[in-house]
């Protein structure tokens, strides 16, 4: 009597080889959408002179008056200042800055005229929770509402007619109070606008 039924796969020590590195491949690949795609800055990145971003847009009597730090604290570094212009199709200019501490943590800042939420929603977290009003004294304004998410991000919105201006990321608290103590409009003088103040 013949034996019937479908034939087996032969386990071999090959076949078990070809498993694993298809196993790995799917595993990298997995890892690399959820990391290389992922909205979190990359605070190892190269510093940046925002001082001459901010003159540039100045001197060029931009529509948006961009917000910046008069300076930095020792040990930390700008790692991206962008200016995007106002469009023909009506989108209005915004504008981000991003720095990391001396603690190598993050704190980012955007300029935009969007909805709070929505400026929420790309920065910090799709889930970032309110956590209600708070004040903390800065020359733009007192009161800030505040963010957070599960990931221990933070971040303080205040609306400044039509935009709103969001400072967000992975410091403490006391980082994001001596940056936003330092935030400012002001007019940079030409003399130094080359230069990157650090104090």
């Amino acid at each position: 009597m013949s034996e019937q039924g479908a034939r087996r796969y032969p386990r071999t020590f090959h076949g078990l080889i070809v498993s694993m590195v298809v196993l790995v491949i799917v595993v990298v690949v997995y890892w690399a959408l959820n990391n290389l795609t992922h909205d979190t800055p990359n605070v190892a990145g190269s510093a940046v002179d925002y001082r001459s971003a901010v003159h540039d847009v100045q001197a060029a009597d931009a529509p948006l008056k961009v917000i910046y730090p008069t300076s930095l604290p020792q040990g930390w570094k700008a790692t991206s200042a962008d200016y995007v212009p106002q469009s023909g199709l009506g989108t209005k200019p915004a504008w981000s800055l991003g720095a990391v501490t001396d603690h190598d943590s993050f704190v980012g800042l955007r300029l935009e005229a969007a909805p709070v939420a929505s400026l929420v929603s790309t920065y910090i977290d799709k889930n970032a929770s309110s956590d209600g009003e708070k004040t903390l004294h800065t020359p733009l304004g007192d009161t800030w509402t505040t963010f957070s998410d599960r990931g221990g991000d933070t971040g303080y919105a205040m609306e400044l007619g039509d935009y709103v201006l969001l400072v967000y990321g992975s410091a403490d608290k006391a980082d994001f109070t001596t940056f936003m103590q330092r935030l400012t409009r002001a007019e940079l003088p030409t003399a130094s606008a080359s230069a990157s103040a650090q104090s």
